[in-house]
């Protein structure tokens, strides 16, 4: 606490002052600048515990810190990462895994005990990585280096979720397990064997440096990487422009603009992984009426927003997904028809309706976006409250369907490149109370995923994937208001392109490599 405020304090000096070299010189201590890479973000990094690996804030520190079994590589394809070898069994029951010499950053060796307390840890405490142990049946050890994950049904989807799962080290987490299972200790500590490991963090900026018994070879990545919470887009750009930043994983489209003339810096670009919308509480509530959900829906306007918020770049929405997603169905591009939504809410006996949209005002499009759909809800009678929340309190509220806020708007990604995987995670009636967002629940949807999470066919999975986005796009249970480039601005005088020959930033951490390096 002590320690981010008075980093506040200097930032703030420093920006009085106009000396942008102080700001950037704090957490850059003992750093060789020339082989750094200062990346800036929005929004608190809550906890570096790898088990929120659904936030992405933590996500984006911690995939550096900590190593999976396996990862996915530039095409997507699931190779080894701690492991060296694994074996899917036939029947999509099991999995055998053999490690790999690999070691924690306080040197011990990563065994296969640190895989069974792992698990044991997600299974514990039932939050965030947590969904994708669900299935885990039993761990059984073969020897220090091998072992066999048995699952409790049949699961084509498990492997690509062990991208998601960090390894923890059992025996440095469990002499800080205290009363939380070591979550208070993981909030601001490193139990990794990842490429880097944390050398300072203060709540909201962090230094990583590389871990120099990783079984990689370093190459051209960074030797050190900085993260820095910088919320407003605006400050961001100024800082990539004066060199302050390398690279930024997030900027409004105004001031991406204005990067694209100035020398030294280049737009790395990629198919959209996001979509920026709203999940309404489809089990309690009037937004549990899909009438009132298709209401709402028809009452943005889509096109103002692209042209105005969006400065024209992106796209509106058609469905459930974001379009850098495979398997989606050919469903209508969102639109605004105010007689129609009049209509609905006429048949839904709602009249003078007041409604609550909570949105996180970290991210400043979002806060245009919710301003703008509550004038056009004016135009249908309906009110609409604003109020903010802060991410980790939204999932807090997911907990119980009932208190699922009434509007949610988010910038939603899926964690795993495998659409079944999101639309399992996000809208399955299993999932209730951890990561369904909507409180939603259809057994019609719930018999097509069971049946896509089981199908090793990819066009059999595909088929059925899309089935499930039209159901979805029926019900309304999720509003897509715009899917952005997945545009990323960065230092191209010193660094290589970041998203080149990388998974999506969502799926694995960008190697942030450098053109040179010592």
């Amino acid at each position: 606490m002590d320690g981010r405020n008075s980093l506040r304090q200097i930032i703030k000096s420093a920006l009085l002052t106009g000396v942008a070299s102080v700001m950037f010189a704090v957490p850059v201590v003992a750093a060789d600048r020339a082989n750094t890479v200062i990346h800036a973000d929005l929004g608190q990094v809550s906890t570096l515990d790898p088990i929120r690996s659904d936030y992405y804030q933590t996500w984006d520190i911690t995939s550096r810190l900590y190593g999976p079994l396996v990862a996915y590589d530039g095409e997507y394809n699931v190779v080894g990462d701690l492991a060296s070898d694994y074996s899917v069994a036939a029947d999509a029951t099991s999995i055998s895994f053999v490690l790999r010499d690999a070691k924690f950053h306080d040197g011990a060796p990563v065994t296969a005990e640190d895989v069974v307390y792992t698990f044991d840890r997600l299974k514990r405490l039932g939050v965030g990585a947590a969904a994708f142990a669900a299935l885990v049946d039993r761990i059984d050890v073969e020897a220090d280096n091998a072992f066999t994950i048995h699952l409790s049904a049949p699961s084509a989807l498990f492997l690509g979720e062990l991208t998601k799962v960090s390894i923890i080290n059992s025996a440095l987490v469990s002499r800080h397990a205290g009363t939380d299972d070591g979550q208070a200790w993981l909030a601001a500590n490193d139990a990794g064997s990842g490429p880097y490991t944390l050398t300072s963090f203060d709540g909201n900026d962090a230094v990583l440096d590389w871990f120099d018994g990783y079984f990689m070879e370093r190459g051209t990545r960074a030797q050190s990487l900085v993260f820095r919470r910088i919320d407003e887009s605006a400050t961001r750009r100024d800082e990539l422009i004066a060199g302050n930043v390398d690279v930024l994983l997030s900027l409004e489209e105004r001031d991406v603009a204005a990067i694209r003339s100035q020398s030294g810096l280049s737009i790395s670009v990629a198919p959209p992984t996001t979509i920026e919308g709203l999940y309404f509480n489809a089990h309690s509530g009037p937004t549990a009426d899909a009438r009132v959900r298709r209401a709402i829906r028809l009452a943005y306007d889509y096109d103002g927003a692209l042209a105005g918020i969006h400065q024209g770049h992106g796209n509106i929405p058609n469905g459930p997904l974001p379009a850098g997603l495979s398997c989606r169905p050919d469903l209508p591009v969102a639109s605004q028809d105010l007689e129609l939504a009049k209509q609905l809410l006429a048949e839904a006996g709602q009249q003078n309706l007041v409604l609550t949209l909570n949105f996180q005002p970290a991210f400043q499009e979002q806060v245009k976006m919710a301003t703008l759909l509550q004038s056009n809800l004016q135009d249908i009678g309906v009110t609409l409250n604003l109020e903010p929340i802060a991410f980790p309190n939204y999932l807090e509220r997911m907990k119980d369907p009932t208190k699922i806020p009434e509007l949610m708007m988010i910038m939603e990604n899926s964690q795993l490149p495998d659409p079944a995987s999101f639309l399992s995670m996000t809208y399955s009636s299993a999932t209730l109370g951890s990561t369904n967002r909507a409180g939603y629940s259809n057994p019609v949807v719930d018999d097509l995923l069971a049946k896509a999470t089981v199908t090793t066919d990819p066009e059999q999975r595909c088929d059925l994937d899309k089935q499930v986005q039209t159901i979805l796009d029926e019900d309304a249970v999720f509003m897509g208001m715009y899917m952005p480039n997945m545009e990323v601005p960065y230092r191209s005088a010193t660094m290589v392109d970041p998203q080149v020959g990388q998974p999506d930033l969502h799926y694995g951490p960008l190697a942030f490599a450098l053109k040179s390096a010592n």
